[in-house]
């Protein structure tokens, strides 16, 4: 009975993995604590009062982490690449845009679980960084993305990739409850 497990462990063992996860890019930020700065969707303008609990945003959505941009490799070769830091830190989120050039770097995420999406906009030259995140109120959310789900004279299509994404929502005017602005300096490696 032992040699018929063992074998079964050695066969189990000896397959190709399907999928294999590497580090594109990988960036080392810090933020401005005093540079934060919330929208509203009911007031329609930044707050930068005194009342802001930044000590407890940073804590919250880290202003030091280390970002990085994963891509996945499968055998379809339907490459997906996924943003893994302080908040999305377990496999990552997919990501909804994705560019990357000599000078500046643009990430978007998709809807997380928690209903929010990150947005990074990083000088690759300066280190300058602008961060947000999109916060969007659970129930409000639900049924208005049921409600458009159920328009048939919607003339866009709702999903990206099966998700949600920040294009969606501009497309057909829905606003987020909240936006965390952040800056800051993303340098590439890290310990920079």
């Amino acid at each position: 009975m032992k040699i018929v497990f063992y074998f079964l462990f050695c066969l189990l063992i000896s397959f190709e993995v399907k999928s294999k996860t590497e580090t594109f890019i990988k960036f080392s930020c810090k933020y401005d604590k005093n540079s934060i700065s919330k929208e509203q969707k009911n007031n329609g303008f930044l707050t930068f009062d005194k009342n802001l609990d930044r000590a407890e945003i940073c804590r919250t959505f880290g202003c030091t982490d280390i970002i990085e941009v994963n891509t996945i490799k499968n055998q379809s070769n339907n490459n997906e690449f996924r943003l893994r830091n302080s908040w999305f830190n377990h496999q990552g989120i997919l990501l909804d845009d994705f560019l990357i050039t000599k000078n500046e770097i643009k990430i978007n995420t998709f809807v997380s679980q928690a209903y929010f999406i990150e947005s990074y906009l990083i000088d690759r030259l300066t280190g300058k960084t602008k961060r947000k995140f999109y916060k969007f109120d659970r129930y409000e959310f639900y049924y208005k993305v049921k409600e458009i789900e159920n328009d048939s004279n919607r003339k866009l299509p709702i999903y990206n990739k099966k998700k949600l994404s920040l294009k969606t929502f501009k497309a057909f005017s829905l606003e987020p409850l909240e936006v965390f602005h952040f800056e800051g300096k993303c340098l590439e490696g890290t310990g920079v």
